[in-house]
């Protein structure tokens, strides 16, 4: 019989219960930790050194010291067991980070299979590379992606196609979408299993272009201040067949849109708008004609 790991604790022995508890276990633990708690624990004993390298979830959360955070990201990627995938991964990406580590640690992903990424992105663009991008919009294996870049003021151009076949929900916030032609935006298209997608202060700047969401596998849908301008009212433009919930909102500093609708949306079930900007009537009986099926709206 195996003989329990005992510890001495006031004078008695008693069982080390901690020390039996099954890897798989310590593994399923520490995915609800941050990345930054995790290696913390790699100093409890020598069995939990390397315990953390075959962890499916890393979660990079800001703590003080950006350039420590920087270090630790490098240190993870570079020493984590590469045999094992890489299923979900929270990232925050600070100026100071340079371009080469944003896409080592993309590539990273993308070579281990990761399916769900949150990547915030707290900088202006201008400040530094975006060669990330057509590495990100390239992973094949991702099914959840949430991309939120902190600055109102600066969006990240993304490719005229996102080319992600596996992705199954898709957030974006400040990005700015490229037409292949001069009319018409259509990023979502050869996304054929995207089924959620949700937008917030994500357009385009030039007013003739208009932003096509067409997608037949699209049946949630969420768009959020579209665009903080007063130079054009942006064109949207639904051709989601089996869409079954859609909300609309729009505060103050944002425009409002003028919606268009491919398709006659017989699977409708709920549609929220939320308006807080002065429009005219006109625009508000537009919208309410686009859902003659559906079956409640507020």
């Amino acid at each position: 019989m195996e003989r329990k790991r005992r510890r001495r604790i006031g004078g008695r022995n008693e069982e080390d219960k901690l020390s039996d508890i099954p890897d798989g276990v310590l593994l399923h633990i520490m995915e609800f930790l941050s990345t930054r708690q995790v290696l913390q624990s790699s100093v409890l004993s020598k069995r939990w050194k390397n315990i953390w390298k075959s962890l499916t979830t890393l979660s990079f959360r800001p703590f003080n010291g950006i350039h420590k955070y920087n270090r630790s990201l490098s240190h993870v990627l570079s020493n984590r067991d590469h045999s094992v995938s890489l299923h979900n991964l929270h990232l925050t990406v600070f100026i100071s980070t340079t371009p080469k580590l944003l896409n080592d640690a993309i590539k990273y992903v993308a070579l281990h299979h990761l399916q769900k990424l949150t990547l915030y992105i707290d900088f202006k663009f201008k400040e530094i590379s975006n060669s990330f991008v057509p590495l990100l919009f390239n992973c094949q294996s991702l099914t959840f992606l949430d991309l939120f870049i902190s600055s109102s003021r600066s969006s990240l151009k993304l490719p005229p196609s996102l080319l992600l076949p596996s992705l199954e929900t898709l957030h974006l916030s400040n990005v700015t979408f490229t037409a292949r032609d001069n009319d018409c935006v259509e990023p979502f298209s050869t996304s054929t299993s995207l089924t959620t997608l949700v937008l917030r202060h994500s357009m385009h700047h030039q007013s003739e272009q208009t932003l096509c969401i067409s997608s037949p596998s699209i049946s949630t849908l969420k768009l959020k201040n579209m665009v903080n301008s007063d130079t054009f009212i942006p064109k949207i433009v639904l051709s989601v067949p089996n869409l079954s919930s859609f909300k609309l909102k729009i505060s103050h500093f944002s425009m409002c849109c003028e919606l268009f609708c491919t398709c006659h949306l017989p699977f409708l079930k709920e549609v929220k708008i939320d308006n807080s900007v002065r429009i005219h009537s006109s625009i508000i009986i537009n919208w309410l004609g686009l859902f003659p099926n559906v079956r409640t709206l507020t």
